[in-house]
């Protein structure tokens, strides 16, 4: 009995010293599994806070608002006199005068030149003295014929060549008077040719002076195909020449052609330049930016901060939490510095115009920067 009961105790604290081990040792795997947790958590606290801190992306923005916009289209031309013409002389003759030097202003009919008219003087007096003769003869015949003295086919000869004698007499008198060079229109002398002393035939392609009507000029511009549609008479365009420095110009479109160029695709249109001031002179170069339209009461955004990706367009909202939002958005007409909004924006909403190349949608943003639309 003793030896069973020896055994026994010692089988119990054999048993007893393993359950203590492993209640022990659960003990040390709970404790560092506690204290894991607790670490781990304070840790992921840290770390959120530090994400949250990091998503905050700076940016500026600017209240959207509604503003009028024109569709442009910016080209080039060549400034162009309305009106010229190349003086050329109807009469042969030396030069006998000049009355009139380059850029000189001139009326339509005054006086530029002078050539030698003694001659056409000598025919004038000739024509009139045979006609002045004529007409007696033919005044003294009609007093027969009214008493059938004569006949009347005598008569009739008479008075053809009277009528022949009269048409002479007029053209000399129309050849004096081109030996007195006169201007056609009124406008610049641009340049003079002719010299004194100078041999002119007449209706010869020999200049004697040109003229340039400067008071309205005119500028052809070449648009492509695609802009047909938009362009309009009475359009007005601005214009900007290098010898006027910053000031502008206005323009109106006078003429379209009804023509395509094959070879070039383009159109011509042609611009009506008021020059009251002849600051403008023909063979400027200008710089022209034709307005097709406006829309008044438009949305519109700057062109930065609008994004582009395979034709579709997007710009990012700041909603009152600090949350950036992508919009896809529909243009409209643009311009050098802002593009019109058809639809995805309303007036008043907070628009990002910089740090969007950062941001994703729902990112959390800081706004550094909030201004009014200028």
């Amino acid at each position: 009995m003793r030896k069973i009961t020896t055994g026994v105790f010692k089988m119990n604290t054999t048993l007893g010293s393993k359950t203590s081990f492993a209640g022990l040792a659960a003990l040390i795997l709970t404790s560092s599994l506690l204290l894991n947790g607790c670490g781990q958590a304070g840790a992921s606290n840290q770390a959120e806070s530090k994400e949250e801190v990091a998503v905050r992306i700076p940016v500026a923005t600017q209240t959207v608002e509604r503003s009028a916009i024109t569709s442009s289209f910016r080209t080039t031309a060549t400034l162009e006199a309305r009106e010229e013409t190349d003086v050329i002389s109807k009469a042969n003759g030396i030069v006998e005068a000049i009355f009139a030097e380059e850029g000189e202003w001139v009326e339509a009919g005054q006086l530029l030149a002078k050539l030698r008219d003694d001659e056409y003087r000598i025919q004038l007096a000739q024509a009139e003295a045979e006609l002045n003769s004529i007409k007696q003869e033919l005044k003294r015949v009609k007093d027969m014929a009214e008493r059938d003295m004569i006949s009347a086919d005598a008569y009739d000869k008479l008075k053809f060549q009277a009528d022949l004698l009269q048409a002479r007499y007029d053209m000399a008198k129309l050849n004096l008077a081109e030996t007195e060079i006169r201007a056609p229109i009124a406008g610049f002398i641009a340049n003079r040719y002719a010299k004194t002393g100078n041999m002119i035939s007449q209706y010869q392609p020999q200049k004697l002076f040109h003229i340039v009507a400067l008071d309205e000029l005119q500028g052809n511009v070449y648009l492509p195909e695609r802009e047909l549609q938009f362009v309009r008479a009475g359009q007005m365009a601005e214009l900007k020449v290098s010898a006027l420095g910053e000031r502008t110009v206005m323009a109106q479109v006078a003429r379209i052609s009804p023509v395509v160029d094959t070879e070039s695709g383009t159109f011509k249109v042609v611009l009506s330049v008021p020059n009251p001031e002849m600051a403008l002179k023909a063979g400027m170069f200008a710089h022209v930016k034709l307005h097709y339209a406006t829309h008044d009461d438009a949305i519109t955004v700057p062109r930065y901060a609008v994004q582009s990706l395979d034709g579709k367009h997007s710009v990012f909202t700041v909603d009152s939490e600090g949350v950036a939002h992508k919009v896809d958005v529909t243009l409209g007409f643009e311009d050098e510095t802002h593009v019109e909004i058809v639809n995805g924006v309303t007036a008043g909403e907070q628009l990002v115009i910089s740090g969007q190349a950062n941001l994703k949608d729902a990112a959390l943003v800081e706004v550094i920067e909030s201004e009014q639309q200028s």
